[in-house]
């Protein structure tokens, strides 16, 4: 510190300089000062554009200015993974514009920022802070004696640092590494966060596209029974068909026109949900459902996994990173039962005016160090070492369940894929032989053997078959997207990738 304040020692031209315009500068800086203190560094408050599209109407391409975020790379684990799960190439743009649009993640990411700023300010209270101070003090008695004694008339100008605590017990050190882990379990919730929203939006995209298939097949069988309704009116008409039976069969109409109102409903709010991920940027998928779902894939190796791969899962080093941190919080508490040591010193000048400021022989030196030891605090200090261990406490329980509840995800998902197999197999079979059945009846009608009311009640039989084939194959698909968000972030040494199609 000595040498640095050399530095700022002036040279006797230098001291001529002050001695003269001391008080001219003071006069001028005292009218900036008090101008400026009204002043602000706030920046301007402008309201954000709204990032939605501009009308309701969200069947088509939003017309509006949506704001586009800065694009996020995706990881090899998250391609590979995309490629394979399906074969159109709307999804990986998709999940780009998700993770650069969703506000959710961008909220996660910046809370990220915000704990790697809070961990720079803890890292920075181990050092001392050195700065730069110039006052005047100005002491003046109305009492003649009283100011000859007492009044004072002192100019200084110093560097050095204050309180600036000697970490003996490590208690500054205890709770910079608990801001450390806390920063680093915020890093790893945001990993998970973008595997779950990656999920996530594979999630509501399979969803959409199944529920576009099936208000496609509805609208198409409620198309056919409003055909057998026609028919059953003729023949009502020409007396071969009772009053009653045309009923019934326009009660089918209705319900089958309902089901599809409510199929198309159901794809819209599918749709809204897939654009809300992804910041309603871009135009609508085009994949289809089918193309999601893998009966021929096996995954029977991760039964053998170890379960301990899971522990790479970010959620669980999210997780970890906070009992390291409330271990480090026990530290610091244990370190405020001992002394707290602090030390304030500054070099500088001088003088009763600040014309002679920088004068020789009015150089000032100050050191004060100070010792605090806890005596009576009623208690605050055990209060606090207490409540560290108890969230450390629940640290370990979090950490526990964490780590339970991964076991428990993936555990499920395989649990549940033998069936989801078998039952898409088998959907897939009904399909067939209803395609089969159709394309005979359709030559049988052609060829003048067969009614049309027959044809058409094997054609409502295929349709229903479809919308059965549509759900298995979605339940797969969504079984599939559990076991990558299960094994998000974890590194395995398989004889296949997750997602790889046989």
């Amino acid at each position: 510190m000595v040498e640095l304040m050399a530095t700022f020692l002036p040279t006797e031209n230098q001291t001529s300089f002050f001695r003269r315009s001391g008080t001219l500068v003071f006069g001028v800086l005292l009218p900036v000062v008090i101008s400026l203190s009204a002043c602000s560094l706030a920046p301007t408050y402008q309201r954000p554009e709204a990032p939605i599209p501009a009308k309701f109407d969200t069947s088509t391409v939003p017309t509006s200015k949506v704001s586009e975020g800065r694009s996020e790379p995706l990881s090899t684990q998250e391609r590979l993974f995309l490629k394979a799960f399906s074969t159109s190439d709307d999804l990986v743009p998709l999940v780009e514009r998700a993770l650069a649009n969703n506000r959710d993640f961008k909220v996660a990411t910046l809370q990220v920022e915000q704990a790697r700023a809070l961990n720079r300010i803890d890292r920075a209270q181990q050092l001392p802070s050195v700065s730069a101070s110039v006052q005047r003090f100005r002491q003046k008695f109305d009492d003649p004696s009283l100011d000859a004694r007492y009044g004072q008339k002192l100019s200084a100008a110093t560097i050095g640092t204050s309180d600036f605590e000697l970490d003996f017990f490590g208690r500054v050190r205890s709770l910079s590494d608990a801001s450390r882990h806390r920063y680093l379990a915020s890093a790893q919730g945001q990993r998970a966060f973008r595997g779950a929203l990656i999920s996530e939006v594979l999630r509501a995209y399979v969803i959409d596209r199944a529920a576009a298939a099936q208000a496609q097949q509805l609208r198409n069988a409620y198309l056919d029974t409003l055909t057998l309704l026609n028919l059953a009116e003729r023949q009502r008409d020409v007396g071969t068909l009772s009053e009653d039976e045309v009923n019934l069969q326009r009660s089918d109409t209705e319900h089958s026109h309902a089901s599809m109102q409510q199929a198309q409903t159901d794809a819209a709010g599918a749709r809204n949900a897939l654009q809300l991920l992804t910041g309603y940027a871009g135009a609508p998928p085009a994949g289809k459902v089918e193309e999601l779902a893998n009966p021929n894939e096996s995954l029977d190796w991760m039964n053998s996994l170890h379960s301990e791969v899971l522990l790479e899962r970010p959620d669980i080093l999210q997780a970890e990173e906070q009992l390291r941190a409330s271990n480090a919080d026990i530290g610091a508490a244990r370190a405020a039962f001992f002394p707290s040591i602090t030390l304030s010193t500054s070099l500088g000048t001088a003088s009763d005016g600040l014309g002679n400021l920088f004068d020789s022989g009015g150089r000032v030196w100050t050191f004060i160090p100070q010792i605090t030891l806890p005596i009576f605090n009623h208690g605050r200090n055990s209060a606090n070492l207490d409540l560290a261990q108890l969230r450390k406490e629940a640290a370990v329980a979090d950490y526990e369940r964490t780590v339970q509840s991964a076991f428990r995800e993936v555990s499920d998902a395989l649990i549940a894929r033998t069936a989801l197999i078998e039952r898409v197999r088998s959907e897939r079979g009904l399909g067939i032989t209803e395609d089969e059945r159709v394309r005979r009846a359709t030559a049988r009608f052609e060829a003048g053997w067969e009614d049309q009311p027959r044809l058409l009640s094997a054609r409502l039989r295929l349709h229903q078959t479809r919308i059965d084939g549509i759900f298995a194959q979605r339940d797969l698909a969504l079984n599939r997207i559990a076991l990558f968000h299960a094994f998000y972030g974890v590194t395995m040494n398989a004889p296949a990738t997750l997602g790889k199609k046989s």
